[in-house]
Order: structure tokens, then C-alpha cells, then sequence
């Protein structure tokens, strides 16, 4: 069931709203943070209870939404309530993420990921954008040539993965949903121009986050060019203050991504395969 969690909040509405969608960890909960910092007002959505309780305690000023959004009853419910609550910023940080090179995906993984990956992902940002351009139609101002922390630009940003820039026919299920999720984002920003709405996407390499080092046994730094969420945050926030379309980082991983690309897809695919499955 969708439920609102802290309905102490209170909206202002001279204060830009952020709505960070599986924000209660990791680089979602990082993002969240920087821009609360800046003097945004946050909401969070996500679905572990424990997360969200800890979340509350430690950050009373932000609301916080409990959603499964892979149960697509649920997923409707919360964007009725958001559909509620003007925003100017919402950012898709939810992800669903299996090995698939060291276990086989049942059908309850597959369609887990799936779902979180790229069909709810579909659904929100189609959702935000209808609202954001109805914000506008409802509104029509002049737009300002530059932009502020009290008066940001309307955006969607999205939080794919390096493992969807590579076009390759061996990519998991994972890396195939991202690059769906970069190919999506790129065709709302083109529909998005005459609206003035940005739209950026994240293409990060490893980050530091506790569900990275829980996925490997509790320590990822043998991961190369890992990063910390801090420095994620800064190269996403500036990415998001350069309007930039496709940021990928750290900037090794972005040129070896380009060099791979270039390479004839049966020599890509005998590669990776061969470096994958080690």
C-alpha cells in the first residue's frame, strides 16, 4: 500500500520541490541530501520500511512515500497523490540489480528488474512530464535566459548505468534495461525542448554505496575507477547545472566506452564475453 510516512511537511510554495524516486539510500539518498543543502524541499519515495523509519529520524524535514513500484496498483496510487504536490525537479534513482553472469534469473528477478528498471521508469517520467508541462500551460511565463537555486529550470533526470552505453549483443538484462532507460531519456529531451524542461541522464561507472559493497562480500574497492558518492553527486550535480544530455563517469570508464563502441560488434561481443564471464 502507497502511504505517505511524515506528514508533518509542510509545502512552501516560494521553495523549489524535489521528488528523488527510490531516494531512501545510496546515490538517491545522496542527491536528496546535496539538495536539501541547497534549500530545496524533498520528498523520497521508496519501499523499505526500515529505510524510511531511519530516514525520518534523521531527516524530519523531508516527506517520504512508501511505494512498491514494481505493483503497478501501488505505482498508480503514489503518482495520484504526487499529481497533488507542484514540483520542479524529479530525479528516478529506483533500481533493480541480480548477477546474472554468476546466477540464473528466475522469473521473480526477471520480472523485478524488469519492472523497476525500465517499465516504472516509463511510467514516472511520463507522469512528470505531463505535470511538468501542465505547470507550464497553467503558467506561461517568459522563461529566463539563466537559471537559480530559488528558480531552477523544470527537469527529469534519470540514473541509468555505464553498462547501458555499450551496444553489444551479450549485455544482461540489467545493461539492456539502462540502455533502453539512456535511449528513452534522450527521446523526451528532444520532446521536451519546446518546453524549456531539461532532461539529463546518468551513466556512472562503480560508486561506493553499501549496496555495491553488499553485492561484493562487503568490500567493491577492487571495482575499477571506483568513486565515492560524493564525488557522484558533484559530477551529477554539475552535469544537472550544465544541462548536459548524456554524463558519463568517471571520465577512464567514458573513453573506454568509446573506444569499445568503435569496435566491429562480433570483436566487442568475443571480448566482453570472454571478460564476463571470469
Amino acid at each position: 500500500m502507497t502511504d505517505v510516512i511524515n506528514p508533518s511537511y509542510t509545502n512552501t510554495s516560494s521553495t523549489p520541490h524535489l521528488i528523488v524516486v527510490g531516494g531512501t539510500s545510496g546515490i538517491g539518498l545522496a542527491l536528496a541530501r546535496r539538495h536539501q543543502l541547497q534549500g530545496w524541499r524533498v520528498s523520497v519515495v521508496g519501499h523499505n520500511q526500515e529505510k524510511i523509519k531511519t530516514l525520518n529520524q534523521s531527516h524530519p524535514n523531508m516527506i517520504t512515500y512508501s511505494c512498491d513500484l514494481a505493483h503497478d496498483i501501488e505505482r498508480r496510487k503514489l503518482l495520484q497523490q504526487l499529481s497533488e504536490v507542484g514540483f520542479q525537479r524529479l530525479i528516478y534513482s529506483a533500481g533493480s540489480y541480480f548477477n546474472e553472469r554468476i546466477h540464473t534469473l528466475d522469473r521473480v528477478q526477471s520480472d523485478q528488474m524488469l519492472a523497476i528498471n525500465l517499465q516504472a521508469f516509463e511510467h514516472v517520467f511520463h507522469w512528470a512530464s505531463t505535470q511538468l508541462k501542465r505547470q507550464i500551460e497553467e503558467q506561461p511565463v517568459i522563461c529566463p535566459a539563466t537559471h537559480t537555486v530559488s528558480d531552477p529550470k523544470l527537469g527529469l533526470i534519470c540514473i541509468a548505468s555505464i553498462a547501458g552505453v555499450l551496444d553489444y549483443p551479450y549485455a544482461s538484462l540489467y545493461a539492456k534495461s539502462k540502455r533502453a532507460m539512456i535511449a528513452t531519456a534522450s527521446a523526451y529531451r528532444c520532446a521536451l525542448q519546446p518546453f524549456n524542461i531539461q532532461v539529463t541522464c546518468i551513466a556512472s561507472g562503480y560508486i561506493d554505496t553499501q549496496a555495491l559493497r553488499d553485492l561484493n562480500k562487503g568490500d567493491a574497492s577492487h571495482k575499477p575507477f571506483i568513486m565515492s558518492p560524493e564525488h557522484a553527486v558533484d559530477n551529477i550535480m554539475q552535469a544537472i547545472s550544465e544541462d548536459t544530455e548524456l554524463a558519463i563517469f568517471p571520465w577512464p570508464m567514458r573513453y573506454i566506452t568509446r573506444i569499445l563502441n568503435r569496435l566491429p560488434k562480433p570483436v566487442l561481443h568475443r571480448l566482453l564475453r570472454n571478460k564476463l564471464d571470469k
